[in-house]
């Protein structure tokens, strides 16, 4: 005697039928992000940092510009500091990077952080006393720059690799630092031709 099975309703069998998918679309949409995100090419991560330090730097000097209202002061030492921050700064980050790439995690911030102090100090001391400023004004000006350095050298460590991800970002600013050196150089030339 055989017996007749009922028929399989969708309650019964759930995997019968094509049941709706609402993450599919999101799930897409985040696969095409990914795969922008994968198709940008990232700026060089040496330009990424110098941009950031370089940054730094200027981002410490801007609010005193502001606040004592010297846009030429601003101007006028911003050469020093770009310049200073690519011939000065740059190789030393450059090695120091290369010594501290093993070390404990922890240290070479540390590291970073003391030779950034020591070259803004050494950089600022010198230029100073190039313009033939008083030693405590100089002094005073070496150790406000000396933490800018240090602080500029610590956020190029830390954020250039991420920073990188952002090309235009990267260009973009990399470009405004170059006009405001043009324009501290030119201030230079106009100050030496009068």
């Amino acid at each position: 005697m055989t017996e007749e099975r009922p028929p399989i309703t969708p309650a019964d069998d759930p995997y019968e039928f094509e049941w709706p998918d609402d993450a599919k679309e999101e799930r897409a949409a985040e696969r095409a992000n990914a795969a922008a995100k994968a198709a940008i090419r990232p700026a060089p991560l040496y330009l990424s940092a110098i941009v950031i330090g370089v940054g730094t730097v200027l981002a410490f000097m801007l609010p005193i510009a502001v606040v004592t209202g010297q846009f030429g002061w601003f101007i006028a030492f911003a050469a020093p500091v770009i310049l200073g921050g690519l011939i000065v700064g740059f190789l030393p980050a450059v090695l120091l990077q290369r010594v501290t790439a093993r070390w404990r995690r922890g240290l070479p911030e540390i590291a970073f952080l003391l030779v950034g102090f020591i070259i803004g100090f050494g950089w600022t001391y010198f230029v100073m006393t190039l313009f033939n400023v008083p030693p405590p004004d100089k002094v005073r000006a070496a150790t406000f720059m000396a933490t800018a350095v240090a602080a500029a050298y610590y956020c190029a460590r830390a954020w250039a690799e991420t920073f990188r991800s952002f090309p235009k970002a990267v260009y973009s600013i990399a470009v405004s630092i170059g006009v405001l050196a043009l324009a501290s150089i030119a201030n230079y030339v106009l100050y030496a031709v009068r």
